[in-house]
């Protein structure tokens, strides 16, 4: 049955392109389900056998780890004199409220979370999807298994095979689309590895799912998908993941890393998928380990995405390679680009994290990048790394200025302290288009004082981080999984700015319970620095046009700082002008209400200008 259903699922439309090193292939997959969360309640009863087993972490050369660990060991009691105990001039995220996320049953705490501007969350980890709003009620939760509604897919016509592996979910929420997309994977052996990709068919994640599945094995031999990383633009997905042979772990295993882009509209609107699929990522005869798609911070965004790697396993390394695509699928002139930079400040192998509890420990995998976005022409990233001057794990903050450039510059800040160690960080956009550097970075801690919680810091304008808030304080040691004191802690955290509130933030985190197992927090903070939101600053959705693919009248908000003409106009997928007006407008609050009801099905682009001044431009789709 098994072996039918993945033969149904190969790609159709395969065609190889050789550009540089890279192969670019391209094809297209059918809607395989559409799911729709009351339908469980149909479900036939029975035993459905799903596995909780999971791939343990490795990658890592056990000499290099052991290095690690013993130079934590050498300089224990050192003191990291940057973050010290001086007074932080940059202030402090405010905590407003928070309540439990999805259950963990079986698996590690890999956090993810999404809010919609309509007051729904979503709270994803291995392997459950909760639904909240978002005063933190609870609404409806399911397992991922659940996404074929029949997990044994017995009944004919299922075009989801069975889902008894399904693990490292991601969500994330579009403004452009007023959706949610959940993307996890199922299978960790070639015989069956599949990336489930969900659309939701509207902002309310219980009206239903649009379910599709790529080959987690595109190419064939014994091969499979592991770890995905998501981001958008205005029109495209992006997927990327890490393929690995099987019964391996990471180090002997890994064989690339690939980057799936795929244009949006068709998986909302239940229509074949197409992709570009892009693979053969080296650098020096080598593939590159672990590529972290960077999140546009206004949306829609550019054309294309920014990626970032680096050398994850090494004890210290400077390297960071920036990819690009550089066009959005649609323009089917897509191109794949690599920059190796060089940081100014190494990062490296991080080592265990201790516990409150003597013997046990924490792991932290390795150094890969788990976060990142651009805004005003800086590309800002996080990673997990260790510190050479106290031997603790610690949070790596690089920023890479202009990255279109020929040579762009990389600096790298540590975030350290000397009373706990931290890991999992991930970071989001918090400034806007006149203070521009501003984010909030999140991240998991522990120590031989505190318990396992999730934190948070702001880092301003000018560099400077905030005093640390510990937006859930642990319970209780983490042992869950795993026999011995080296605990899965959990691979990822989570940030979301409010697309609705510029100065609303919410985090998923993990935190040790009374009980000695992992829990799931999810917090809201705001931020009382007025860099955070002033009159310049986009708001989402007041500065995105709507609704959303529309059918009839666009309108399109926007703001005039004097008196002028005002030229709105809109462009077809070619770049041709197929709508213009011209109007002399006050300063002050607008709304232009385009009628394009005449216009043909697809994707537009508008742009709002007055003289030579571009007060705003985005996209939509035509239904």
């Amino acid at each position: 049955m098994r072996k039918f259903l993945l033969t149904a699922a190969v790609f159709a439309c395969f065609s190889a392109i050789a550009q540089d090193k890279v192969r670019l292939t391209t094809g297209s997959v059918p809607l395989h389900n559409v799911f729709t969360p009351s339908d469980i309640t149909k479900m036939e009863s029975g035993i459905y056998s799903l596995a909780e087993a999971y791939p343990l972490p490795g990658g890592i050369d056990p000499a290099v780890k052991y290095k690690v660990q013993q130079q934590r060991e050498a300089l224990k009691g050192n003191k990291y004199p940057s973050l010290g105990s001086r007074k932080r001039s940059a202030p402090a995220p405010l905590l407003v409220s928070g309540f439990s996320g999805a259950l963990n049953v079986g698996t590690p705490n890999d956090n993810n979370m999404a809010v919609n501007n309509d007051s729904m969350v979503i709270s994803v980890l291995n392997t459950y999807i909760r639904v909240y709003n978002t005063n933190g009620v609870f609404k409806k939760n399911w397992g991922l298994e659940f996404f074929p509604t029949d997990p044994k897919a017995t009944k004919p016509g299922n075009g989801v095979g069975t889902l008894d592996r399904s693990y490292d979910p991601k969500v994330l929420f579009d403004p452009v689309a007023n959706r949610f997309i959940v993307v996890f994977l199922e299978g960790s052996e070639s015989p069956d590895t599949r990336i489930i990709v969900s659309y939701s068919k509207t902002s309310n994640p219980l009206d239903g799912w649009n379910v599709y599945q790529l080959n987690g094995n595109p190419y064939g031999g014994k091969f499979w998908t592991d770890y995905p990383m998501i981001a958008i633009n205005g029109e495209d997905l992006f997927i990327t993941v890490n393929i690995l042979k099987d019964n391996t772990d990471w180090r002997d295993g890994f064989t690339q890393s690939v980057i799936w882009q795929i244009p949006k509209d068709r998986g909302y609107n239940g229509d074949t998928l197409k992709y570009n699929l892009w693979s053969n990522i080296v650098f020096n005869g080598k593939p590159i380990w672990s590529i972290c798609p960077v999140q546009d911070a206004y949306q829609p965004g550019r054309q294309g995405l920014y990626f970032l790697s680096v050398r994850p396993g090494d004890a210290s390394n400077d390297t960071v390679f920036l990819h690009t695509i550089s066009h959005n699928f649609s323009s089917g002139n897509a191109t794949y680009s690599l920059k190796v930079l060089k940081s100014d400040t190494k990062y490296g192998l991080p080592p265990a994290a201790p516990q409150k509890q003597a013997g046990f420990r924490l792991q932290t995998n390795d150094a890969r990048v788990l976060g990142a976005y651009f805004a005003n022409n800086k590309l800002q990233y996080v990673q997990t790394t260790n510190n050479a001057i106290n031997g603790r794990s610690s949070v790596y903050h690089g920023i890479i200025q202009y990255p279109d450039h020929a040579d762009p510059a990389v600096t790298g800040k540590i975030i350290s302290y000397d009373s706990m160690d931290i890991a999992y960080p991930t970071i989001v956009h918090a400034g806007n288009d006149v203070f521009g550097k501003q984010c909030l970075i999140t991240f998991s801690h522990s120590g031989e004082t505190i318990y396992p919680g999730t934190s948070v810091v702001y880092c301003d304008n000018s560099g400077e981080y905030s005093d640390v808030l510990m937006t859930r304080k642990g319970e209780g040691i983490i042992n869950s999984f795993i026999a011995d004191s080296a605990e899965r802690w959990g691979d990822y955290t989570c940030i979301q700015r409010r697309y609705s509130n510029s100065k609303e933030f919410w985090i998923a985190g993990s935190y040790g319970k009374n009980t000695n197992v992992v829990g799931t927090w999810i917090s809201k903070i705001t931020m009382s620095d007025p860099q955070v939101s002033v009159s310049a600053v986009k708001d989402y959705p007041e500065n995105l046009a709507y609704p959303n693919p529309v059918a009839d009248v666009l309108t399109i908000p926007f703001r005039l700082e004097e008196t002028g003409t005002v030229t709105v106009e809109v462009r077809d997928a070619a770049g041709k002008t197929v709508l213009s007006i011209n109007e002399l407008q006050d300063k002050g609050a607008q709304k232009a209400f385009i009628n394009i009801s005449g216009l043909s099905k697809g994707i537009y682009f508008y742009s709002v200008n007055t003289g030579q001044i571009r007060i705003q431009d985005g996209s939509f789709s035509k239904q």
